[in-house]
């Protein structure tokens, strides 16, 4: 009983984040969705420069 209780609580605290993730995308102007894109495609770019290849 507790884990499904404990279970519920952290869907619900993920559910709560992520609803404030999307209002804050939803409250954005163009110029920050573009921003924000730009900004994504930097980090997508930084994140494959073949550092994590051995």
């Amino acid at each position: 009983m507790l884990e499904v209780v404990t279970d519920a609580v952290d869907r619900l605290g993920r559910d709560e984040w992520w609803s404030s993730v999307h209002d804050a995308l939803d409250g954005l102007s163009s110029t920050e969705v573009a921003s924000y894109q730009a900004e994504s495609l930097e980090l997508g770019a930084a994140a494959a420069d073949g550092l994590d290849e051995r």
